[in-house]
């Protein structure tokens, strides 16, 4: 398996799981997608996020590709997932959602930041590997 599709559907899974810390709050994405296409829709709000995380993640591995990271084994996958999650919430999300459509900041969103790069980094990680064997 190759490196862009394994990016792509760690992307969409690591995006996947992020939308299940905002259950409680679906609304929020009916306000990401008012705010870029104008349209009140939840659906279409996840559809936005879903792009987005497939994106940004694939940019990262990319990035990561280029200058010829690697890791050796899940601890250090699990490290460079946790810096990849706070990166993505620092450089990407953080600049976005407080300029662009402003949204109130909790310890949710910080952790779902957190995970969505921990768990695509993960399971990149692991289909790079199986593909590796």
């Amino acid at each position: 398996m190759n490196s862009l599709f394994s990016s792509i559907l760690a992307g969409f899974l690591a995006g996947l799981f992020d939308i299940f810390f905002y259950i409680g709050n679906v609304k929020i994405f009916s306000y990401i997608s008012y705010h870029i296409l104008g349209i009140n829709s939840i659906i279409l709000g996840i559809i936005l996020h879903l792009i987005a995380s497939i994106v940004i993640f694939a940019i990262i591995i990319t990035i990561l590709n280029i200058v010829k990271i690697e890791v050796g084994s899940a601890i250090s996958a699990l490290i460079l997932g946790i810096m990849i999650g706070s990166s993505v919430l620092a450089l990407f999300s953080l600049p976005i959602h407080l300029l662009v459509f402003p949204i109130s900041l909790d310890i949710t969103y910080v952790l779902s930041h957190v995970f969505y790069g921990i768990l695509g980094y993960l399971i990149y990680y692991s289909l790079i590997k199986n593909s590796k064997n």
